[in-house]
């Protein structure tokens, strides 16, 4: 009988791929000393103990140490290299989409000013058209946008009590009867008025 793998079919851990974070933990084995942290830092202290080290007349000792050293801070240097790139790569992107912003901005208030001219030429009245979408530009943005109402209240809204919709109905076909009356004094004066001559 042949035993599962542990874990939940996670990809492998060594990946080919270089992590270029420069705070990422790294364990150097020296000739004598186990270190650990950023390549900062491991530099740092390979370059403490090779001044310990040739302080001390161990000029093998400090040579080793200065090796390890130097390597470190081939290290260092290329992570600079890469954030450099990055940063620049980075900058680049965002003036691209800085000056694409900035054309599209420049096409819509074109389109909004042909726009004005098309209305101020039908109309005759240009300046009141530029007058009127800056007081609405204005107005948006003074006034605080408004928050929905719940459904409750619209639900109660919709379900109005029988006495008002009596109401509304009373009201609705007294219109419509005075309406009709008008109608017919107009027809009336009209009828009689051909008479008359």
């Amino acid at each position: 009988m042949s035993r599962r793998p542990r874990g939940r079919g996670r990809k492998p851990q060594h990946s080919n791929n270089k992590n270029n974070n420069p705070n990422r933990a790294l364990d150097s084995n020296g000739p004598d000393v186990r270190v650990r942290g950023s390549a900062k830092t491991i530099y740092d202290k390979y370059m403490s103990l090779a001044h310990d080290a040739s302080v001390s007349g161990r000029r093998v000792k400090a040579e080793s140490y200065l090796q390890h050293a130097e390597h470190y801070l081939r290290i260092v240097q290329e992570l600079a290299v890469v954030a450099a790139k990055k940063a620049e790569q980075h900058r680049l992107q965002t003036e691209q989409r800085e000056a694409e912003q900035a054309a599209r901005r420049a096409k819509h208030a074109a389109q909004a000013e042909k726009k004005a001219e098309n209305n101020s030429d039908a109309n005759g009245n240009g300046q009141d058209v530029k007058a009127d979408q800056a007081k609405d530009e204005e107005d948006n943005t003074a006034k605080p946008k408004r928050r929905a109402s719940s459904h409750l209240s619209r639900r109660r809204d919709q379900e109005k009590p029988e006495d008002e919709t009596k109401k509304d109905d009373d009201s609705a076909a007294a219109q419509k009867v005075k309406k009709a009356k008008k109608t017919k004094k107009s027809k009336k004066i009209e009828a009689e008025a051909p008479a008359a001559e």
